[in-house]
């Protein structure tokens, strides 16, 4: 019981830290096991199409490799802030199931405006927020997966993480 009453405690005091509600977020041992868990649920695999930039983790674009899902790289790296918006919707086609972004560039700390993105493309979003929850003031409502890693900017533990997912009845299988 008391085990159970401390993952609550966790899930709270990290949903208060993206702004979103704790019964929807997931304990992950990393913002990488949160990216694999939205991607396999997806069931994402050759055919699809995800967008994503050249300036994200390997927690993210190895996984994104591994679904076999075709690619569409928005080259944001030398880009000025305000052509990044443009740069990642130019990639989005028809044929796009998911915009897989960073929130915060680990490479560069550019912002990249995710939230303006799903709403100008109605794509679903996946937010690798591990360079943004305890660094900056997060806000993940509208995305439809937002992954967090405690261990870097909130201090945690290792092996520490988690997964909001706005609709968990869109991932099979269902996280419940």
């Amino acid at each position: 019981e008391e085990m159970l009453a401390r993952r609550e405690r966790v899930r709270a005091l990290l949903s208060d830290q993206i702004g979103v509600p704790a019964d929807n977020v997931a304990l992950t041992e990393s913002t990488t096991q949160g990216v694999h868990i939205v991607l396999t649920g997806l069931g994402l695999g050759p055919g699809d199409e995800v967008v994503t930039t050249d300036v994200e983790h390997f927690g993210l674009s190895g996984p994104l490799i591994a679904t076999g899902a075709t690619l569409r790289i928005a080259r944001v790296r030398d880009a000025r802030a305000e052509d990044v918006h443009g740069l990642i919707e130019a990639q989005v086609t028809p044929r796009t199931r998911l915009l897989a972004l960073s929130a915060v560039s680990w490479i560069d700390g550019k912002l990249i405006p995710w939230h303006a993105l799903r709403e100008a493309t109605q794509v679903p979003v996946l937010v690798d927020g591990a360079q943004a929850a305890g660094a900056i003031e997060v806000d993940a409502n509208g995305a439809d997966f937002y992954t967090v890693s405690a261990q870097k900017w909130l201090c945690g533990p290792d092996g520490t993480g988690a997964l909001f997912v706005a609709d968990p009845e869109a991932l099979t299988p269902r996280l419940v």
